[in-house]
């Protein structure tokens, strides 16, 4: 290991079996042999077991701090445990240089029946602290967490805030080697998050090597000077900060494309069970989304296209322009109608409609039959994420929807490489603009004077 380390994995692996009565059996079995002087294999799989972290190595110089994001299950967790040594690794080999503290969850390493005060003593001596120097770091410990008032009371009855107030200023003034951080300040509150940080960088200048893994790409990105993307155990994205911001992005998206999925196919299951035979077939249940009313109108496809190769995509790149194709059979005369585009984000509804009549389209008269309609964008505005569409039919003398088709398709739009969102995830539009920046001297000038 080279001087100038604090930490290399090598290669680490982790599994664990799919049930309980599995783990208890396996285990004793490894017990068992290992008593009896015959060798354990660990880096094979048996039957019921997955591989909860397979195959994964990196190096932490001094003063250097890595991001770990992943979307839950990826085995984030399980490889800060090793780390830290309460797992063992069934494979691989971990090598670190250095005291260790570490924050993996809210009150964990704390005796409930104990005050904060006497914890601060029992978790010091964890971190390989003598009873002296607690002594001298225990006012400005309790100082930091702010629970003078509490310190004295059995940490039972604190909050999770409360215990990540203490577990944080124990780790961090203790000025550790290592620090490993899971996801604990997402509980503190605004204030108590930003004094945590503002430490954290404090560590890392007087060269504290840091390993935070969090959900939050401002987190990641104020903090980390590269990162580690986890999907599945396996590390897919090992780069910058924004590498791996971009990566767990896109992953989100994804993942909420494929549960809209799984809910509409389920929705449309329940929809033909509860359903008596269908005497007309051509009423049927489309195959996805949800079909929520029927007079007289049934929008039966729609289709994201690409404007490239005119495919069918669900996914595309940031700015991409698509065009959207949509087919209509009609039952029964309707006048003055409209056909209506609505587009859904993660958090919003409706944040964009696209309306043939707004779009200067007269559907005066539509008679039994047909019809397509092709919907060519002029731009996308989008920003990266999951949207979901919705296609209604509306008439101008009829205050309610001939046709209503929901979550008919879903698109992922791509992050790109060449920005970087991550200040506001809710926000569901990109606007285009000029930034200039001039620097005023004179103004420089009279702030100094």
């Amino acid at each position: 290991m080279r001087s100038d380390l604090s930490l290399v994995a090598q290669r680490v692996s982790k599994k664990f079996g799919l049930t309980l009565k599995q783990s208890l059996r396996y285990g004793l079995k490894d017990m068992a042999r290992t008593f009896l002087g015959a060798g354990v294999s660990t880096d094979q799989l048996r039957k019921g077991e997955f591989w909860a972290v397979q195959d994964v190595s990196f190096e932490l110089q001094r003063g250097e701090s890595l991001g770990i994001m992943g979307v839950n299950g990826s085995g984030k967790s399980t490889l800060l445990r090793m780390l830290n040594g309460v797992y063992a690794p069934d494979a691989g080999h971990i090598q670190i240089r250095g005291r260790v503290a570490a924050l993996i969850a809210a009150g964990a390493g704390f005796a409930p029946m104990l005050s904060g005060r006497e914890n601060v003593y029992i978790n010091g001596a964890l971190l390989g602290l003598t009873k002296r120097q607690v002594d001298t770091l225990i006012d400005e410990i309790i100082a930091f967490s702010e629970l003078e008032e509490f310190i004295d009371l059995p940490v039972r009855n604190y909050s999770s805030g409360m215990f990540v107030r203490l577990g944080f200023a124990i780790a961090a003034l203790s000025r550790p080697d290592v620090l490993l951080m899971d996801e604990v300040l997402a509980v503190g509150d605004l204030n108590f998050q930003k004094k945590c940080f503002d430490c954290i960088l404090s560590m890392k200048k007087q060269g504290t090597s840091i390993i935070l893994v969090s959900h939050s790409p401002g987190s990641i990105w104020a903090v980390c000077d590269r990162g580690l993307f986890m999907d599945h155990g396996h590390v897919v994205v090992d780069g910058t900060a924004e590498d791996i911001v971009r990566a767990y992005d896109d992953q989100n998206s994804r993942n909420a494309v494929e549960s809209n999925l799984r809910l509409s196919a389920a929705h449309t299951a329940t929809a033909r069970s509860d359903s008596p035979s269908v005497v007309n077939e051509s009423l049927a249940v489309p195959s996805r989304g949800e079909l929520q009313s029927i007079d007289g109108v049934i929008c039966r496809e729609f289709r994201i296209l690409s404007r490239q190769n005119g495919e069918e995509v669900g996914e595309i790149d940031f700015r991409e322009v698509v065009d959207l194709e949509l087919v209509i059979d009609v039952y029964q005369v309707i006048r003055n109608a409209s056909v209506r585009v609505v587009i859904d984000a993660a958090h919003y509804r409706n944040i964009l409609v696209l309306d043939s009549y707004e779009q200067g389209l007269m559907l005066d008269e539509l008679v039994p039959g047909r019809y397509s309609f092709k919907i060519s964008l002029h731009a996308n505005n989008l920003r990266p994420g999951a949207y979901t569409f919705n296609v209604t039919v509306i008439s101008k003398h009829i205050a309610a929807h001939l046709s209503l088709w929901l979550k008919c398709a879903t698109l992922v739009i791509r992050t790109p490489k060449e920005l970087f969102f991550y200040a506001e995830p809710l926000a569901v539009v990109h606007l285009p603009a000029t930034f200039t920046c001039q620097p005023q001297l004179a103004v420089e000038r009279s702030l100094h004077a």
